[in-house]
């Protein structure tokens, strides 16, 4: 599973998701939803996180971390 750090970057930069998406070019409804913490997003472009990391001036691992869980199985 991977988990987002949106909202958390965004309250250390004392930022709202409005600005986020004034910052970034992303619609604000959009950006209400990345910065949701409570809410599980599908999938998002890599122009998404490069506008992101940009704004925000972070790394994509300041955004997302991988949490192992135990119901997957591996592809092989």
């Amino acid at each position: 599973m991977i988990r987002f750090h949106l909202a958390s970057v965004l309250k250390k930069k004392g930022w709202t998701p409005y600005r986020l998406s004034q910052e970034t070019g992303l619609t604000v409804p959009t950006a209400y939803r990345l910065a949701d913490p409570k809410l599980e997003f599908g999938r998002f472009t890599a122009d998404t996180l490069d506008r992101l990391c940009a704004a925000l001036e972070v790394q994509p691992g300041d955004l997302l971390e991988y949490v192992p869980t135990r119901s997957r199985k591996r592809r092989g």
